[in-house]
Parts: C-alpha cells; sequence; structure tokens
C-alpha cells in the first residue's frame, strides 16, 4: 500500500493536466498512489491522462458516465483512496516538488492535526503569477485558525488529510463550488484540527472555465449557506443541508448575476494588470458595483489585519511559527 493517495478529479483540461500530472510525479515523496477520475471530459483530457499513465504505473484512471460536478467526482474516487494519507490536486494547478513532503512532516511531528494545506500563488492561464506573484497569507496556528475560520476557507483546497477525516465525515457534500469550505467547516465541528504550512508550495491557475471564474456569485452564496450550516451544527448538533435547501441559498437572478459576473471581470481585470493603481481601483469600482464583491473584500481584509496581527505577536515574542 502506497504512503500517500493523491485524489486529481478532472474535466476539460487537456491543455493544463500534462503539467499538473508531471508536478505530482515529481513530488519528493515518491511512494504515491495516483487516483485520477475522468469526470466525463469531453476534450482531449483523458487520452493525455491515459499517454501518462501507461509510462507510471503509479496513476489509476477512473471514468465518470458522465459529466457529475466535483463533489461526485471525489467522493467516488475518494472509493479508491487506500493510503492512511489524502491528498488533494486539481487537473489545472501546478505543485511545488516538495509539497507532499513538507505537509507530511506537519502530520508526523504533529499527531494531533488532521489536515494541513499550505500557502500558495496565483497563475494565469498562461503560467504566470497574477498580482506579481503576491503569496496568499495562510492561519497556521489553532489560534490564527479559530479566529479566521468563518472569514475565508482555512485550508485552501490543496491539502494532505489522515484518512481518518474522510472517513469520519463520509467525503463531500453536494455544496457546488463550496464543497471544500464545507468539508472544511464539518472537520472543525467533529474536532479534527488543521493547520497549514507558510510556504508557497502551490501554483493556483485562474482561467476562464473553472468554478471560481464560470460561478462567481455561486461560489460567493454558497460560502455563506456553508458557514450558515456550521452554526446550525454548533447550536443543534446537526443542520439542515439537501440539495433543495442549497439551490435555494445560492439562487440568484438575472440582473443580480449579471452585476456580480460584470464586478467579477473588473476584480479580473485588476489582478491581470501590473499596475498597483489600476488595481485598487478596479477592485473599488467591482465594490461599488455588487455588495457580494464588497463583503469578500471586507473579509479578506479582516482576514489579513489577523494574520498581520498574530505576525506581528510571535515577532515581538521571538518566537517562530507554530504548528500547534
Amino acid at each position: 500500500m502506497a504512503l500517500i493517495s493523491v485524489l486529481m478529479p478532472v474535466f476539460n483540461v487537456e491543455r493544463y493536466v500534462k503539467e499538473a500530472l508531471r508536478s505530482v510525479q515529481q513530488q519528493t515523496v515518491r511512494d504515491l498512489d495516483i487516483v485520477v477520475v475522468d469526470d466525463g471530459s469531453t476534450d482531449g483530457t483523458l487520452p493525455i491522462v491515459e499517454h501518462i499513465a501507461a509510462i507510471d504505473a503509479r496513476i489509476r484512471i477512473f471514468r465518470m458516465d458522465r459529466n457529475r460536478g466535483i463533489p461526485a467526482a471525489l467522493n467516488f474516487g475518494l472509493a479508491h483512496c487506500l493510503a492512511p494519507y489524502i491528498a488533494r490536486f486539481d487537473g489545472d494547478d501546478v505543485a511545488h516538488p516538495q509539497r507532499l513532503e513538507k505537509e507530511l512532516a506537519v502530520l508526523q511531528a504533529n499527531p494531533e492535526i488532521a489536515l494541513v494545506g499550505c500557502a500558495t500563488i496565483g497563475i494565469d492561464e498562461n503560467g504566470l503569477p497574477r498580482s506579481g506573484g503576491v503569496v496568499s497569507p495562510v492561519a497556521v496556528s489553532r489560534d490564527e485558525i479559530a479566529k479566521t475560520l468563518l472569514l475565508s476557507t482555512p485550508c485552501l483546497h490543496m491539502w494532505l488529510a489522515r484518512r481518518q477525516v474522510y472517513d469520519k465525515l463520509e467525503g463531500y457534500r453536494e455544496l457546488t463550488v463550496a464543497e471544500d469550505y464545507d468539508f472544511l467547516l464539518r472537520a472543525a465541528t467533529a474536532g479534527f484540527l488543521l493547520s497549514n504550512v507558510p510556504e508557497p508550495l502551490m501554483y493556483l491557475r485562474t482561467r476562464r472555465g473553472n468554478s471560481a471564474h464560470t460561478h462567481a456569485i455561486m461560489h460567493r452564496k454558497a460560502q455563506k449557506y456553508a458557514v450558515r450550516l456550521y452554526y446550525e451544527r454548533l447550536h443543534t448538533g446537526s443542520d439542515s443541508f439537501s440539495r433543495e435547501n442549497f439551490a435555494n441559498a445560492v439562487r440568484a437572478g438575472y440582473l443580480t448575476n449579471l452585476i456580480h459576473n460584470a464586478a467579477t471581470s473588473m476584480v479580473k481585470a485588476g489582478f491581470d494588470s501590473r499596475s498597483r493603481t489600476t488595481r485598487m481601483l478596479l477592485c473599488f469600482l467591482a465594490s461599488l458595483v455588487s455588495p457580494w464583491q464588497a463583503r469578500y473584500f471586507l473579509d479578506r481584509a479582516r482576514l489579513r489585519w489577523i494574520l498581520r496581527n498574530e505576525a506581528t505577536q510571535r515577532d515581538k515574542t521571538c518566537l517562530a511559527p507554530s504548528y500547534q
């Protein structure tokens, strides 16, 4: 049995999947079982993966009968992940060669931690750094996680987890575009401790066609719905999730969608710009156009303030970042 099962759902990523898989193959941790789930791709994704798998016995391919979405593809793949640790990858992102090694080191040195993510750098469709290659801030300590848990996902979806987490939670729920955040909030409710490696070990791609771009307002509403379910569990021990309730929570009218998509396009143009002034101006205009975008920026500002304050406190006491 391999040490780590890598779970990678793919859908119509023929332009990127070769690079993504290569970054998995080149991990310094070699004892991997790579489970690729093709979610009904209609382009050349599957033949590319099959070609790579023919020369790397660690890669096993499973195909969905049709496109069912990321939560279903993840749960389908989880049934084939047999290792004691499970790592999430996407078919269009790129990993630093030491990503799994450094995440695994945290889990092995800290048996109380159940899941660990890492800092990231955003890249565009061509693999070039966005916003000058700024590293995303991440919470590391237990206190930082607790303070920022409801402002943003505590670990971006490229994490390594003990399989007990997946067994306990029975996989993902169908909160499309927020299944990862819901998973982490349920993990926190169940008492699992989360953390991050503060180094940027993943390059996350923003492109047309991925869920963050295609379902912009749905993404914002789905995250808030996941938070409401979290509060329900805290107060009652269970929550009211259902597909119908989720559909109602993320429903938005034509005009709301149109306005928010315009705001999202402004934000993307701003972050693709080399001018800091242009970036700030477009993000400000996006906040005026869409209240959902304004709320997101406010949460991000609070997140950065908390993490910056925590880092300052560590510096004052001359303590290195702790995973405790």
